[in-house]
């Protein structure tokens, strides 16, 4: 490619572009875009190499690229384009650019002509992205609760660690991106097809929660979880996967069977208290009320006594019903039996 007297094109072009000798790399011409947008008179950019663009970190790794690919900058060929790279101005501040490059004859010179998009706000984007990415596996990572997906095979598509901590602790395999879910040793048949119909209920596009349980090899003891399937859809609507969420609720169901026991405890002292103990509480008031107390030596004061001391018993055996009720049969029962 020759340049001819379309050059207007390149020197009113609204990206920065500059030409360079392949062999030395020097830049032989420059438009006013760049020059504006790095900050160079046009005399300070033609003492400059191409590879002078780059900061000194990142021309290692140009060169590195360049070998990877197999690249010789002395004889290269067709368009090239290079992806993002950081330039550094005048100023010494980065420049986010988008390279393209061609072969090009200038001054009958084997040359390059380089056009350098914008790429600040890309490259900001791809930015907020593993920003966003990082701050999200941080968060589903940290988490005791299980997160993982399958795909439309029932591949795991994604894990998080409390996910792999899991199934290695009740399978002893941990289980790994791409493997089927239904192939993962550790789990009996009906296990396997219970998960099968669960993955396949929520790619029929149901929405919905099961609770299940399982055995903890170690301690044998039974662990509850709350799981929830969610559809994965795409932009047009077609399920692509499902969405896991599990959680030990143990120690709720445990806190919940609780406090219903206990509630259950309390309306039976409720009952015990309205009706066996106002029975010989309401005796016992009779009596006194019945009671000589200004000539206390009075004969028939000594019957009354013993039926207060009858009632008596009947309210201490109350209050110890009471007490079985409320500690013996709870979860304190311990505490409150004899030695």
């Amino acid at each position: 490619m020759q340049l001819t007297d379309l050059s207007f094109l390149f020197d009113e072009n609204p990206n920065p572009m500059w030409i360079y000798d392949l062999s030395s790399l020097q830049i032989l011409k420059v438009n006013k875009a760049a020059t504006d947008k790095y900050g160079y008179s046009e005399t300070e950019f033609l003492v400059l190499r191409a590879n002078e663009l780059h900061p000194q970190e990142e021309q290692e790794k140009l060169y590195k690229t360049l070998r990877k690919k197999g690249i010789d900058l002395s004889v290269l060929q067709g368009i090239n384009r290079g992806g993002i790279w950081t330039h550094e101005g005048k100023n010494g501040k980065n420049i986010y650019v988008e390279l393209a490059s061609h072969n090009v004859k200038f001054e009958n010179r084997a040359c390059r002509v380089v056009s350098a998009t914008d790429a600040s706000e890309k490259m900001h984007f791809q930015e907020e992205l593993i920003w966003t990415k990082s701050n999200l596996e941080a968060l589903i990572n940290n988490t005791e609760d299980q997160i993982w997906s399958v795909d439309k095979e029932m591949r795991y598509v994604y894990m998080n660690r409390a996910y792999r901590h899991m199934i290695t602790h009740l399978t002893g395999t941990e289980p790994k991106n791409g493997d089927h879910t239904d192939l993962h040793p550790g789990f009996t048949d009906n296990e396997v097809e219970t998960w099968k119909q669960y993955y396949s209920r929520a790619l029929e596009g149901e929405r919905y929660t099961v609770v299940t349980e399982s055995i903890d090899p170690p301690t044998q003891k039974k662990h509850s979880f709350e799981i929830s399937f969610n559809p994965i859809y795409k932009i047009k609507g077609d399920v692509t996967g499902v969405g896991c969420f599990a959680r030990d609720i143990t120690t709720w169901l445990e806190t919940e069977k609780a406090m219903i026991d206990q509630n259950d405890r309390l309306r039976n002292i409720a009952s015990l208290t309205s009706h066996e103990l106002r029975r010989p509480v309401a005796s016992m008031l009779g009596l006194i009320n019945i009671m000589d107390r200004k000539n206390f030596f009075n004969p028939d004061n000594k019957e009354i006594i013993e039926h207060l001391l009858v009632v008596g018993n009947e309210i201490d055996e109350v209050i110890r019903l009471i007490v079985d009720k409320t500690f013996m049969d709870g979860p304190s029962k311990e505490k409150y039996q004899n030695p």
